[in-house]
């Protein structure tokens, strides 16, 4: 399975002069990109030429050394690897150790081949980078060729401290570590290799600042979405798929395509390829429908996506940030709260349904969540506990 760990980098012109090369890499740590600018050697440049012949020269060698697996946020150049935690090389050192050793890293990778059928691709790209840290660490600390059973609490303790103090993570990322680690190492009771499982008592970091997008107000809201109508259509088309459908704006709304879109009996089908969940239906509401039908997306070839590249659909959907980018320049623009987000299109919607008078039932149901506390820890997550008759009914004090 291939996995993105960098974007292409490309020369920048600066319009001030200062010129550099741009890319972005995944940091192995939290599985973010990362935007990292190079600006070596264009200063040493007397022209215009001269720095553009340096900045192809730059590109070219930077991209070999990204394609052997060199990632800038990582000097010693170790995340390099051929098992099933590793990119695409590793030293002969551990070609060899793999033959001869069954260690920590073996047997990591043997539980990642057990759980590749059952997660999906995006979760399996977690549990291996979570798990790619782990060893980097252990062979660093030089616990890397303990034997199983003598990577103990105390161990695992130090890893998690080296997660919190040095690499700073917060508190959900943690609980996503002890999560994969602890699965890894229950792995290992059940198959008779360790007795105890090494991961408890962790120290979970106190919870960061709230930074979730929130529902956006109703006279932000008009705002907002009168000026990217007139000036992005495909943006405003996107807005309303998630305040309409609340459709996730990452695989779910970036790899819709039109046969998936039925404007005549009103419905979006989400497959499982996109979807946190199995295929569901979607119940599509009629000005939505209008305005697909108004944008003339059902005449476009079934197997479009519906948001491609040129602002309408095509055979590429859009790139991962795009919307997001776009909207939050005219958030931006009309200096309104960061803390509305692409995201909170679905949470607006969400809450219309609510003041709407739809039950708990029915919208757990629409957003596709599992249980019906998953919804209610949603509602009151974004919505607080509401009450109209305190809102309009509560006795003057006089």
């Amino acid at each position: 399975m291939k996995t993105k760990i960098a974007s292409v980098p490309r020369v920048v012109e600066g319009s001030n002069g200062d010129w550099y090369v741009y890319f972005s890499v995944k940091n192995p740590l939290t599985d973010k990109m990362v935007p990292r600018k190079v600006y070596e050697g264009f200063k040493q440049c007397e022209t215009t030429a001269q720095k553009r012949v340096w900045g192809k020269k730059l590109v070219a060698e930077l991209i070999k050394k990204l394609k052997a697996g060199w990632n800038p946020l990582d000097d010693s150049e170790k995340f390099i690897y051929k098992d099933e935690t590793d990119y695409e090389l590793l030293s002969r050192k551990f070609n060899a150790t793999k033959k001869t050793v069954k260690n920590t890293r073996f047997y990591i990778s043997e539980y990642l081949q057990s759980r590749k059928n059952g997660l999906k691709p995006k979760t399996y790209s977690t549990y291996q980078s979570k798990l790619r840290i782990y060893i980097q660490w252990l062979e660093h600390a030089k616990f890397g060729e303990y034997d199983l059973t003598e990577i103990d609490n105390k161990i695992i303790l130090r890893y998690f401290d080296f997660l919190i103090i040095e690499s700073k993570l917060d508190r959900v990322t943690i609980l996503r570590y002890e999560q994969i680690l602890k699965d890894y190492y229950n792995y290992l009771v059940k198959k008779g290799k360790i007795n105890v499982n090494p991961v408890f008592d962790v120290v979970r970091p106190p919870k960061s600042k709230d930074m979730a997008a929130r529902p956006i107000n109703d006279r932000d809201l008009k705002l907002l979405l009168s000026i990217i109508q007139d000036r992005n259509p495909q943006l405003y088309l996107a807005c309303m798929f998630q305040y309409y459908l609340a459709i996730r704006p990452g695989q779910e709304l970036r790899f819709l395509k039109v046969k998936d879109i039925d404007v005549h009996s009103y419905k979006v089908v989400v497959d499982d390829v996109n979807s946190k969940i199995n295929r569901r239906t979607v119940d599509m509401p009629v000005d939505l429908a209008e305005l697909c039908i108004k944008y003339q997306i059902n005449l476009f070839k079934p197997d479009f996506y519906v948001f491609g590249r040129n602002g309408v659909p095509g055979i590429e959907p859009l790139g991962q940030n795009t919307l997001r980018e776009r909207f939050n320049k005219f958030r931006d623009e009309l200096k309104l709260p960061k803390i509305y987000k692409f995201y909170s299109m679905k949470h607006t919607g969400g809450g219309k349904l609510l003041e709407a008078g739809l039950t708990l039932e029915e919208v757990k149901n629409h957003f596709g969540h599992k249980s019906i506390e998953t919804t209610d820890h949603y509602v009151k997550r974004h919505f607080g506990n509401r009450n109209s008759r305190i809102i309009h009914g509560f006795p003057k004090p006089h």
